[in-house]
């Protein structure tokens, strides 16, 4: 709905728009949706397989909702969900995208590979939900992190370089402008001479490059290097579980989190490795739940209840 990619829109035989009209169109689709979410009363649906009573027509009223962008009579063909309607999620880190996040969304998917990062970005989306009278705790902040889970970082580096290798050679281009050093694509196997790693310098443009330039200077191969995630797009874990339960911790308790998104190298294993290796450490430490205390993905995150369009911000 708010994409920028050119390839996006001509999906649908158009050019991208304007950012005003993007967004202008996003913040009147939601509204639109929510109504739609609730054209059906909360009593509405009877079910009733012994009368054969489907539902009370009468609670079932249209929106009749016409804006600039978007419009329907409604009603919604559907009868709602348990949680009434369902969590919004968005993605994006402009100053329309924190208003829009500010104004709908429950939680935010975000990409940071800095604590500060991580924090100023919370911080933002919290701010715009207060300039719209919601409590900022309702907007949960969600970064992303990748994870290669072994028992050691060799064997780790080992799997991560079996499944990514293909890619290699295109990267070494970005990772030498990251470093800004020449970098050979036939010496794959070979750490970065001293004399080259003194000239190193982590680009300004790309946040990721001090972390790339670090892990270099630790004498790792160039494939190793690589196999670290230092171009990956979100921050990269390749190691046993605790590794992976410091860092989410200390982002935790930095204010620069409210939870994760987990992006493991191959699902089919990789969630498993997670769940076996990461969780119990997180559990430990009081920072996972031993159980789930609700039934629906609004009492998980602890948003608030709505029905409809919220009342504060219409």
């Amino acid at each position: 709905m708010t994409s920028s990619g050119d390839d996006v829109a001509a999906n649908y035989g158009s050019k991208i728009p304007s950012s005003e009209d993007r967004y202008g169109r996003a913040h009147e689709a939601i509204q639109l949706i929510q109504a739609l979410w609730c054209s059906w009363g909360k009593d509405a649906w009877v079910h009733n397989q012994q009368t054969g009573q489907f539902a009370k027509k009468d609670k079932i009223l249209p929106v009749n909702l016409q804006g600039k962008y978007v419009g329907s009579r409604g009603p919604l063909y559907i009868p709602p969900s348990e949680q009434g309607q369902p969590i919004i999620f968005h993605a994006g880190g402009s100053p329309n995208a924190h208003e829009l996040a500010g104004r709908f969304a429950n939680a935010v998917i975000g990409a940071a590979f800095t604590i500060g990062d991580a924090r100023a970005q919370r911080n933002a989306f919290r701010e715009a939900a207060k300039r719209y009278g919601r409590d900022p705790d309702e907007i949960k902040y969600i970064p992303g992190l990748m994870t290669t889970i072994a028992e050691d970082r060799r064997t780790a580096l080992d799997r991560r370089i079996q499944l990514t290798q293909h890619t290699f050679r295109q990267r070494i281009s970005y990772l030498q402008q990251m470093l800004g050093i020449p970098l050979d694509a036939a010496k794959l196997d070979q750490p970065l001479s001293k004399e080259l790693l003194a000239d190193g310098r982590p680009s300004r443009y790309d946040p990721r490059s001090p972390h790339a330039l670090k892990i270099a200077k630790e004498g790792w191969s160039l494939k190793d290097i690589l196999a670290h995630g230092v171009i990956d797009y979100h921050p990269v874990i390749v190691g046993p579980g605790i590794e992976a339960a410091d860092h989410m911790h200390a982002w935790f308790e930095a204010g620069a989190a409210d939870g994760f998104w987990i992006s493991p190298d191959v699902h089919a294993d990789g969630i498993d490795a997670f769940v076996d290796e990461v969780v119990p450490i997180l559990q430990e430490r009081g920072l996972f739940h031993q159980d789930y205390e609700g039934k629906t993905l609004r009492k998980h995150l602890g948003a608030p209840e709505q029905y409809g369009i919220d009342a504060r911000i219409s």
